[in-house]
């Protein structure tokens, strides 16, 4: 299928000159736990500076890079850097180092693109820092149809009518499937052969739900952070809590526009639910469990090692 519109602006990876040596970019897969891991990557850099640790809305201390905010500045990074600088809290000095969010994949390492959400330049920046988190694509497309029906009004007004609300996980599927204008399977697929590369840390939902501590252990050492003390591992532990995050569920609104006043989301929240493996069951019957494994056959099948990994986390 062609790019997903409107509101993902492939162009901010076209130069990639603001990005830092020593940047983490968060390009976990849609509905894969994005807010989750950005919100880890967050409370680890600021282990030891608890002033820095509160933020009002997530896109204050972590941007989302191809996010462009209003449709006037599609294509313009300098107005985009702009208004994260309003912000005035991503790009602090007192940071160990910045961090972004993406929905991204890396650019190919032979041939044509599969897809335009194949931008990032993993090789060519490699002293910049990659954590890819994928999920089982049934629970996403679970999580994708309750996100896409809250989004406000005004919202989907300033985008041209987009995204449409589903319905139900049915609508999910045909709004994902076989196009895959939202990656699912083609996200892990295009990460895959960049899983050894010593600058990208590539996790699966399953395992990060499975084993929090073990996973905050990982992601410290991989950006750098090999010093964190016990008790403050602890205490990250409780504020990446599910029950911590849905207490503080207003942080997660990500607010948008010229004045920064307004949100994506309904102000009843939604973004932080309860997480988990199998989440999809509700909702899940015989014949789209059939449509999702004929998917998953047609777009990695062709990869055991890559097929077992992915399938066995998703028990």
């Amino acid at each position: 299928g062609g790019p997903i519109p409107p509101y993902f602006d492939f162009t901010m990876f076209e130069d990639d000159s603001w990005l830092n040596d020593g940047d983490v970019v968060v390009a976990v897969g849609t509905k894969c736990g994005t807010n989750w891991m950005m919100t880890m990557v967050h409370e680890l850099r600021t282990w030891n500076q608890p002033e820095l640790k509160d933020f009002e809305d997530i896109f204050d201390v972590v941007p989302w890079a191809e996010f462009p905010q209003h449709p006037g500045i599609i294509g313009n990074a300098k107005a985009r850097i702009e208004l994260w600088d309003k912000r005035g809290q991503w790009n602090k000095t007192e940071y160990p180092f910045r961090v972004f969010k993406s929905h991204m994949t890396p650019k190919p390492m032979n041939g044509p693109k599969n897809s335009h959400f194949q931008c990032l330049d993993v090789v060519g920046r490699p002293k910049v820092k990659y954590i890819a988190m994928t999920r089982d694509g049934r629970d996403v497309m679970k999580s994708l149809e309750k996100f896409l029906r809250i989004h406000t009004k005004e919202f989907r007004t300033m985008w041209g009518g987009f995204p449409p609300p589903l319905e139900n996980m049915e609508a999910a599927f045909d709004f994902c499937m076989p196009t895959e204008n939202i990656p699912v399977l083609g996200y892990i697929k295009e990460w895959w052969p960049y899983r050894n590369h010593p600058n990208v840390l590539l996790l699966h939902y399953g395992d990060v739900h499975k084993d929090i501590p073990g996973t905050l252990r990982k992601v410290a050492e991989f950006i750098g952070l090999k010093h964190i003390p016990a008790k403050a591992f602890k205490e990250i532990e409780k504020r990446v809590s599910i029950e911590f995050m849905r207490a503080r569920d207003k942080r997660y609104l990500m607010r948008f526009g010229h004045n920064l006043d307004k949100t994506i989301m309904s102000d009843k929240g939604g973004l932080i639910r309860t997480g988990g493996i199998g989440t999809a069951k509700d909702g899940l019957n015989e014949e789209l469990d059939k449509r999702f494994e004929e998917h998953m056959q047609k777009h990695i099948g062709d990869d055991s090692e890559l097929m077992k990994w992915y399938k066995d986390r998703m028990k």
